[in-house]
This record gives C-alpha cells, sequence and structure tokens, in this order.
C-alpha cells in the first residue's frame, strides 16, 4: 500500500498566473475620450475590451472594432443622452442611467432564431451587440442601434416607477412567449407596434415608447392608419373584437402621459418648446446627414 502526503514546501504558488489581480493596460486617448464625455460627467463606465464575464458564456460573440467606439458612443450621447438633458437636466440623468455600457461587435444568435441586440440587467448595465456593422451614415442601422438604446433606458425607467397597471390591459389577450412566430402585420392587427412588443406588457410599452421616439411621429401616425384599414378591411378584420388602431392611440397616450406626470418631459412638441421626439429626431439626421 502506497501513501501520499502533502508537503507545504514542495509546492510555490505562481505568483504570475494570468487574469487573478486582474488584468493591467496602459490608457490610451481612447481610455481618456471615455473618461471625459461618460465617466467623469456621467459616471457611466464604457467597456470596449474584451470581457467574457460580462457576457453570456454560451454564446459565439466577438470584441467591438477599437475604431468604431468613439463613432458609437458619440451617437449614443447625441441621440440618447443629450435630448433627455436638455428637457429633465443633467442630473436626471446622472440619477437615472445605467452606469456601464458594454461594447460587442457580433450580434447574439438565440436558439429560437432570433438576434439580440441590446440588453439591459437590472436597468444598470447595458450591452449592446452587432456594432461591428456601424456606419455612421446608414440611418437604419443608426435607427436600430438608437432604438435598442432608448428601450432599455425606458425599461430603467419604469422599473424605477413603475406606468399606470391598467396598460396591461389594453391588448392583454395578443401576449405570447412565441412573439418571434408573430408577423408584424399580425401584430399591428392585434394593436401593437411591432412583433416585440407582444412578448409581455412590460417590452409593450418601452417599444411604444422607443419606436415612437427613433422612428418618428410621422411613422407612428402611419402604424395608425395602417392598423384602421386592416380593421375596416372584411378581410383582414376578421375575428377583430376591437379597433387596433384605438389600441395603439391609447397605448400612446399613456406613454405620453407617464412620461410627462413622472419624469416632467414631453413627449410631442408644446407651445412652451420642442418635445423628446423632435430633439431624437434632429439628432439622428445630425448623425446620419439626413433630412
Amino acid at each position: 500500500m502506497s501513501v501520499y502526503a502533502c508537503n507545504d514546501e514542495d509546492f510555490t504558488p505562481n505568483p504570475n498566473i494570468v487574469g487573478l489581480g486582474g488584468d493591467t493596460w496602459i490608457p490610451t486617448e481612447l481610455d481618456y475620450w471615455i473618461e471625459d464625455n461618460f465617466t467623469d460627467p456621467y459616471n457611466m463606465e464604457v467597456k470596449y475590451r474584451w470581457d467574457q464575464s460580462e457576457l453570456d458564456l454560451n454564446r459565439t460573440l466577438v470584441p467591438v472594432k477599437e475604431n468604431l467606439v468613439i463613432p458609437v458612443m458619440e451617437t449614443v450621447k447625441k441621440v440618447w443622452i443629450e435630448p433627455y438633458e436638455k428637457l429633465a437636466g443633467n442630473s436626471f440623468i446622472k440619477k437615472l442611467s445605467p452606469k456601464k455600457y458594454v461594447l460587442v461587435g457580433s450580434p447574439k444568435y438565440n436558439p429560437n432564431g432570433t438576434i439580440t441586440l441590446g440588453e439591459a440587467e437590472g436597468g444598470r448595465k447595458i450591452v449592446l451587440y452587432r456594432l461591428n456593422w456601424f456606419e455612421q451614415t446608414d440611418k437604419d442601422l443608426i435607427q436600430a442601434i438608437m432604438k435598442t438604446v432608448h428601450h432599455e433606458f425606458g425599461h430603467t425607467m419604469h422599473q424605477t416607477t413603475m406606468y399606470p397597471a391598467e396598460f396591461k390591459y389594453i391588448t392583454p389577450g395578443g401576449y405570447t412567449s412565441s412573439w418571434n412566430n408573430v408577423a408584424d402585420e399580425t401584430a399591428l392587427k392585434l394593436g401593437y407596434v411591432s412583433s416585440y412588443a407582444c412578448s409581455n406588457s412590460d417590452e409593450d410599452f418601452v417599444e411604444t415608447l422607443s419606436r415612437i421616439l427613433v422612428y418618428g411621429r410621422a411613422w407612428f401616425e402611419k402604424r395608425v392608419s395602417d392598423a384602421k384599414a386592416i380593421y375596416t378591411d372584411p378581410q383582414k378584420n376578421q375575428g377583430l373584437t376591437y379597433d387596433p388602431s384605438e389600441a395603439l392611440r391609447t397605448k400612446e397616450s399613456y406613454v405620453i402621459n407617464y412620461m410627462k406626470e413622472v419624469w416632467g418631459i414631453s413627449i410631442y412638441d408644446t407651445i412652451e418648446g420642442q418635445g423628446l421626439e423632435s430633439l431624437v429626431q434632429e439628432a439622428i439626421n445630425e448623425v446620419t446627414g439626413s433630412k
């Protein structure tokens, strides 16, 4: 029989094990830019260096290209921070903004066939994916990215102060965990701005808010008009027990009232000045060079 024993003197730990004690690097101009534009004014961390611990370990992802970090975050600042800041003040952003942005180059592909473009964790962290596709003059892409940012910030707001419970019962029958199998026209027929809005009332609320802001009031009016056309078409409205255009209008009114009553922010222009929607639209057009 053999007996093995440990001898403390036989084992000397390697003091240079990779990763223990945290990784270190020499700050670059990019790090100083992030510090000047996000960390100092908003106490916000922007992580662009690869850190798998911040992400889903079961997904294959790639880092964001460093030359895209400044254009991406400049766009985020212009289209999200500055419009809110203008209407609600610097303290509003400092109080409610997520404290960490994590930037990822690739999309996050899901088993159900969907692609995740952004995620929020408890309102304190936002992960943005698919950023290596970023092109500042591509308005459709900028709108998709910024819809995600405004969408996730909408979650932060309602997780801080909840929207009225009655919102959940405007179109309760259409919510489904299989929202990815719902066509956009079907979602519209049921009174939702998008398929993703069908997933649950929280997503419905922030989808309504973020799409009005990023795609604009004219876009929303077209959705309402298209919903009305479906309802008045005998071949398309079969089974409908309510007018989906009225459901969209009701949801819009809840969003408008919530933003004004809870946060003191007007969605649309008033005689007192610009609303959040037009400020966001101006910023998107400025960034992309559109009219």
